[in-house]
């Protein structure tokens, strides 16, 4: 029993603790820790015996009375307070006071039938008492009637226990126990319900939009402050009464100098009103109403043709005045207007304005019958969505540009030969493009000032008017947006504008331009110097001028026509800066020699090839960065035998090595003591010619000549062994190897990089066995793992080169390697 009692109390620790029902009635923890204690002293008593403990338990035992009244009031949401459960915790202690005189005699409160009565009438007042409060409870009626049934079974049964039976503590104990337990389950629910309207309450109340509850009748259920407000209801006179007004799904009303927007949620039981205050919404889409009003209004009337585009130049919408202006029937691409001249610069408007937000531009477009238009085009960049358009205005200013056209003509021409003065074309180069480079062409008239006073100034006014209409004529043969104007007396400028956004592109072209204005100004039968700078509008204007005319001076000089570029005066100066560091670097020895392995299959090598690199502030620099210029400044040679000199000094000290493969430029070999130098190199050192390959490449062909022929005899006579490098690529041809005393062939490291295709393996088959008639040793380059080293000795390859053998080194680590 004791065991049964210990169970029914440990299970109800557990789900007191789980579901929180201490929150509800703090009496439940009194109660399971009465039990407790009571069930340890019974089981006491039953071993020792001891009357002591029985009047222990009495007085413990009694507790659970009053307790059970505590219990009914927190179940009706009271609080008692001191006074209350001091006096009906008296009775208690009277009961118990013959106990305490007649101390270890008998227990007369259970032995005594009249204490036994009290104790059976004290219990039934505090449970009568107790059911009204119970009954008072906001709960629902089987909870109250279920904990009343309980509570009434369980005083019945002791009292019964304490007047006629035996008064067993441990049967009371376990009915005690079990009532609690019971009571404690049908309280669980309603701790659920009592939670679930605290968040009910919570949620509604905390709502910034307005809530209100109906039931299917119509009737006020529950609604929140903000409800409240909205509808001018006071909570207590509208809850349980009928709502007056209905409102449909997302019907928006005006309450209060406010928009809402409603909300109808529909459930089982009735339907829910939300209320959402939406008056910034409404005000903005008025705004954005009138906005759109306005830019319509603006669109449709502006007198400028309007077209609205996307970065890639789609016209998404435009104005009537845009199709008038253009002759547009339907909405096309923006480059449908835009003459072919001026696409490029159609392009970079828009970048412009991507860029920027904005650009202005005075330029021409075409209309779709094939007019052209000047327009003045302002454009604006904005986004909508997240999606960028350009805002595009043009205005038309053909009649603006014939005014002032037809005033040039009467200001700012020359009246001898019919093209602009100074003052107009110089005012017209502070108006050029700003994206794209254009060029300024000075030509003067060889010895115009002897013409004048040998054939008389009608002649040299003649010889003027004739150069003016060559030039005319030619502008308009090659279709050139130029500025024609005599400048100086016998001096043309001649602008061409808009030549090219690239200033290579720019220069170009003004080389060709100069070579076909050369040529047909020569059918005047007069010598012309010619000089041009290539510029951009970003640049000073005097600092173009200038320019310009000291190409015309330097043509004078030179006798030939001159062009003079800012980019090209910026590389001379890298070239220059580059040559003195390059003059420095030979002068400290900074150009080192690396080499890289030449092995056998085994791995074994016997040779290697030089390479060169340039040793600054610590960093290697590849021949990338500098060997195409040592060639073009030919520097190459005395890079050369520096490079040479230590090899051959690191051959000397290493003679396992058996031979050397060293790079000759066609500069070097081209040149008549070439031989001569190498040659005194190797004798100082006392090398062995036979350990000397050259290596030379295809391109030394293109330009083969006496002195190229008669070196490669003086080095074949020392016994120096000759390699063709990368065979097989660029001018390879079989004649090399007929005609000339080749040694080695080195092939090329496209065929062994696709080595696993059958038809390269054909060709590297073909190539051995090419190197095998003409007795030739094939080294083929770029090896780099094992499976290319298998099939290249398949094929019957005794000699590689590649990074599986080992990559470009310095000296230093190639002694460890070889050593």
């Amino acid at each position: 029993m004791i065991l049964a009692v210990l169970t029914i109390n440990i299970v109800f620790v557990i789900y007191l603790l789980e579901r929180r029902l201490y929150r509800l009635s703090k009496v439940f923890i009194h109660v399971v820790s009465i039990l407790f204690i009571l069930t340890f002293l019974e089981a006491l008593k039953f071993k020792t015996n001891n009357l002591y403990i029985q009047y222990l338990e009495n007085i413990i035992g009694l507790t659970l009375i009053p307790a059970f009244y505590v219990f009914s009031k927190d179940i009706n949401g009271e609080k008692t307070n001191i006074k209350e459960r001091i006096l009906i915790s008296i009775p208690i202690f009277l009961l118990n006071i013959p106990n305490l005189f007649l101390f270890g005699k008998s227990d007369i409160l259970l032995e005594n039938r009249i204490f036994s009565m009290l104790l059976v009438i004290y219990g039934a007042i505090i449970l009568f008492l107790s059911f009204s409060n119970i009954l008072k409870a906001n709960i629902k009626k089987s909870i109250k009637h279920s904990i009343i049934l309980i509570s009434s079974t369980l005083l019945f049964y002791i009292s019964l226990e304490i007047l006629f039976f035996s008064k067993n503590t441990l049967r009371i104990l376990f009915s005690v126990s079990l009532s609690f337990f019971i009571t404690m389950f049908i309280l669980i629910r309603r701790s659920w319900l009592n939670i679930l309207d605290e968040l009910k309450d919570e949620l509604l109340m905390s709502f910034s939009d307005g809530i209100i509850v109906l039931d299917n009748q119509g009737y006020v259920l529950d609604l929140n402050k903000t409800a409240s407000k909205i509808l001018n209801l006071n909570f207590n006179n509208i809850i349980n009464k009928k709502l007056e007004e209905s409102f449909n799904n997302d019907e928006v009303i005006f309450k209060n100098n406010t928009y809402y927007i409603v909300k109808k949620l529909s459930f089982k039981n009735g339907i829910v009103y939300l209320f959402r205050n939406i008056t910034k919404e409404m005000e903005y889409s008025k705004k954005h109403t009138i906005a759109d009003k306005l830019f319509s209004t603006l669109f449709k009337n502006i007198p400028d043709a309007v077209a609205i585009i996307t970065p890639k130049g789609k016209i998404i919408e435009c104005n009537r005045q845009f199709t008038n202006l253009f002759k547009l029937k339907r909405l096309e691409n923006i480059e449908s207007i835009v003459p072919s001249y001026l696409k490029s610069e159609s392009k970079l408007i828009i970048l412009e304005v991507l860029k920027n937000g904005y650009a202005t531009y005075e330029t021409i477009r075409k209309a779709k019958d094939g007019k052209s238009v000047f327009v003045k085009i302002r454009a604006v960049k904005f986004e909508i969505d997240d999606k960028v358009f350009l805002y595009t205005i043009y205005t038309d200013i053909s009649k603006e540009k014939m005014l002032s056209s037809k005033l040039s003509n009467l200001l700012e021409k020359d009246p001898l030969t019919d093209t602009f003065n100074k003052t107009y074309i110089v005012k017209q180069m502070g108006n050029l493009s700003s994206l794209l480079y254009h060029s300024l062409i000075l030509i003067d008239i060889k010895g115009f000032k002897w013409i004048n006073s040998i054939k008389g100034h009608k002649f040299g006014d003649q010889l003027l008017r004739e150069v003016s209409n060559t030039l005319k004529e030619f502008t308009k043969k090659e279709g050139l947006d130029v500025i024609i104007s005599r400048a100086q007396n016998d001096e043309f400028w001649f602008l061409i504008k808009d030549l090219d956004i690239d200033p290579i592109n720019a220069l170009e072209k003004t080389k060709e331009i100069i070579a076909k204005l050369k040529k047909d100004l020569s059918t005047l039968e007069q010598n012309f110097f010619i000089g041009s700078y290539v510029f951009k509008n970003s640049e000073d204007l005097e600092e173009i001028i200038r320019k310009a005319t000291l190409s015309l001076s330097k043509a004078k000089e030179s006798n030939k026509e001159v062009i003079y570029s800012k980019e090209i005066e910026d590389q001379i100066q890298k070239e220059i800066k580059k040559e003195n560091l390059i003059k420095i670097a030979i002068r400290n020895q900074e150009f080192i020699p690396f080499l890289q392995p030449i092995s056998t299959e085994d791995r074994k090598i016997i040779g290697a090839e030089v390479l060169i690199r340039w040793k600054k502030d610590g960093k290697i620099i590849p021949p990338s960065e500098f060997l195409n210029f040592l060639e073009k400044s030919r520097k190459i040679t005395d890079v050369s035998l520096q490079i040479f000199e230590k090899v051959m000094d690191f051959l000397k000290k290493n003679p396992k090595l058996k031979f050397i493969d060293i790079n000759i430029s066609p500069v070097q070999i081209k040149e008549p003591d070439f031989p001569i130098n190498y040659l005194k190199i190797m004798e100082k050192y006392n090398i062995p010619s036979q350990k000397i390959v050259f290596e030379i490449t295809e391109n030394l062909f293109l330009s083969y000549d006496n002195t190229v022929k008669e070196n490669i005899s003086r080095l074949k006579a020392e016994g120096i062994k000759l390699c063709l490098d990368d065979f097989g690529t660029g001018y390879s041809s079989l004649s090399y190897l007929r005609n000339l005393p080749f040694d080695i062939l080195k092939i090329d490291r496209e065929f062994v990089k696709n080595i696993d295709d059958e038809k390269n393996i054909n060709l590297l088959k073909a190539i051995y066995s090419i190197c095998e008639t003409f007795n030739l040793i094939a080294i083929p380059e770029g090896v780099e793992n094992a499976r290319q080293l298998e099939i290249l000795s398949m094929i019957g390859f005794k000699l590689f080169q590649g990074y599986y053998f080992g990559k470009p080194q310095s000296l230093s680590e190639f002694s460890k390697l070889i050593n």
